[in-house]
């Protein structure tokens, strides 16, 4: 019996496949956007210049902070008495300020309406998804704080605490925002004046917020009770400080995108 002879396969050549790679475009998880080292580093000196900034008006900031709160106390006709709290290396000053009392009524009432609120829009769906949603949050964290008031009768912090942490959060804030936006910013092909832009006008934008806001938040204190004290700070406070950071951001993507006309085959997944 004559031996059977096997027919040699030879292994294709990785070469090849080369046409055909070429062909199949890779997964949009395995393409990333080329950042050059250069606009990395640009972006170092950018984020020391604004950080200076920061710290050289930080302290004009905060006392700015303080004197619009005790102007919309003293319109208020609540009084409101500042005091010197050292914090890291400046002096801030939070205040003490009146609010008024909620009877039991008036918590079981807020307690009641945020409960048939939070049902009503659970089943409703008529309204917007996100709008629900966003006032649904509201209410829970009323209605909590309402519940909590009820059964201790002191929510654990009054307004001493409320406004120091305020003030804190809003210095820290100003401190980490520079990094923050500089860090993202470093991710795209922005120019050097328009990383400087985007990381000066982010913070150039939430100093005037938080003066605001803290005056704000004193007057619907004083109209209101301590129990909406938890759903300022949480809802209104630091969260509303990054929210316009993604606004910012899509105006100057929007100049970062012709400078990568000659490069569309980077955003042909999008």
């Amino acid at each position: 019996m004559p031996p059977v002879t096997v027919p040699s396969v030879r292994p294709p050549h990785l070469a090849s496949n080369h046409g055909l790679r070429e062909i199949i475009v890779p997964h949009r998880s395995y393409r990333i956007l080329p950042v050059s080292r250069t606009g990395a580093l640009l972006t170092i000196p950018v984020v020391l210049l604004v950080e200076a900034a920061v710290l050289a008006s930080a302290q004009r900031a905060l006392d700015a902070m303080t004197a619009f709160g005790a102007f919309v106390a003293a319109t208020s006709g609540i009084e409101a008495r500042p005091f010197a709290d050292p914090f890291l290396f400046l002096t801030t000053h939070p205040m003490s300020f009146g609010m008024r009392h909620s009877a039991w009524i008036e918590l079981c009432t807020i307690m009641l309406v945020c409960c048939v609120g939070i049902v009503v829009l659970s089943v409703w769906t008529a309204i917007a998804a996100p709008l629900r949603f966003f006032v649904n949050l509201n209410l829970l964290l009323i209605g909590g704080a309402a519940t909590y008031l009820l059964l201790t009768g002191n929510l654990g912090y009054d307004s001493v605490a409320f406004s120091q942490l305020l003030i804190r959060t809003a210095f820290v804030t100003w401190l980490i925002l520079p990094v923050f936006v500089g860090l993202f910013a470093s991710l795209f092909p922005f120019t050097l004046v328009e990383r400087l832009l985007f990381i000066a006008v982010t913070v150039a934008y939430d100093m005037p917020l938080s003066i605001v806001r803290y005056g704000l938040f004193i007057g619907i204190l004083a109209k209101t009770s301590s129990v909406a004290m938890t759903d300022l700070y949480l809802v209104f406070g630091p969260l509303l400080d990054a929210i316009p950071i993604i606004c910012f951001f899509s105006l100057f993507l929007v100049r970062a995108a012709r400078n990568l006309r000659a490069r569309r085959a980077v955003w042909e997944w999008l």
